[in-house]
């Protein structure tokens, strides 16, 4: 083997050599460096919320999901922005977004999420609506290429504050429609769960893979368009503009839904309502 073959091979080495595995000292270190003030840091197994900073009384707690521990030094220097700018900081974001996007895709592989399912609720049972809105909407959508997701109610976290609440979520990497609790209740008209579930399936659909920024697209034209379709939108949306702080306070308190009776409002068009809708309701 010749000295330059040599040089080659250190040189591919070190290229491949894996980051190093920053602990949560190790990470605790680095974020008091770049931001200053108390931070704690804490690993978990979060899959959605993989990011999440809490504060209170002054000191930050820095919640990572624990494959952070190998993420690479521009990945930590995202986190570091991203905390101290937010989504202000649209350089570091995407870079988040890429790097976590293809993590969680391989960790779903190495080690796949172990989710309790749960379709029937006291009210409604989900995996009758869906196939009933799949059935009525997405008739061959689904098949070898576009797996049918798997569909649950999700958690209910009463007690926390809220001004806004994700009534449905679709995850790309595990493929779950998850549906808000909150809304298997009586005073819930069937339709508005209808709805929630055909928004979430629509995304199972059509949400794209990210583009070169890192992003995905969520809610495209095609998705819009599509949505203003669907039988039961425009009541839906004026049922939760009438409805959704009672639904908050039902969420947040753990008790029944308490619905005043309807007042007369100036409808919104219905774009600048789906838009606001998906702003504050949905991934």
């Amino acid at each position: 083997m010749t000295r330059s073959e040599v040089s080659r091979g250190a040189a591919r080495a070190s290229t491949e050599r894996p980051p190093r595995v920053f602990n949560e000292d190790d990470w605790r270190a680095f974020l008091v460096a770049e931001l200053g003030g108390e931070i704690a840091v804490r690993f978990g197994r979060a899959r959605h919320k993989v990011v999440r900073v809490v504060s209170q009384s002054g000191r930050r707690t820095v919640h990572l999901n624990a494959v952070f521990a190998e993420a690479p030094d521009e990945v930590r220097d995202a986190v570091a922005r991203w905390i101290r700018a937010g989504r202000r900081a649209r350089a570091a974001t995407r870079t988040l977004d890429a790097w976590i996007e293809t993590r969680l895709q391989q960790l779903e592989v190495e080690r796949p999420a172990r989710v309790e399912l749960t379709t029937r609720g006291a009210t409604f049972d989900l995996a009758e609506i869906a196939a009933e809105v799949r059935a009525e909407c997405f008739a061959g959508e689904f098949g070898e290429q576009r797996p049918w997701p798997r569909i649950t109610w999700g958690r209910a976290s009463s007690g926390q504050p809220r001004r806004s609440l994700r009534l449905g979520s679709f995850e790309a990497t595990t493929r779950i429609v998850r549906i808000h609790p909150v809304l298997d209740q009586a005073a819930v008209p069937r339709y508005f769960v209808r709805y929630v579930m055909f928004h979430e399936l629509l995304h199972a659909v059509l949400d794209e893979p990210p583009r070169a920024s890192g992003r995905r697209v969520h809610h495209g034209p095609q998705f819009r368009r599509r949505e203003r379709e669907f039988a039961d939108t425009e009541r839906a949306f004026a049922w939760e503009r009438e409805h959704i702080n009672a639904l908050i306070r039902s969420a947040r308190t753990g008790q029944p839904l308490s619905i005043k009776p309807t007042s007369r409002r100036r409808s919104r068009p219905l774009a600048t309502a789906a838009a606001w809708l998906q702003r504050t309701l949905f991934d």
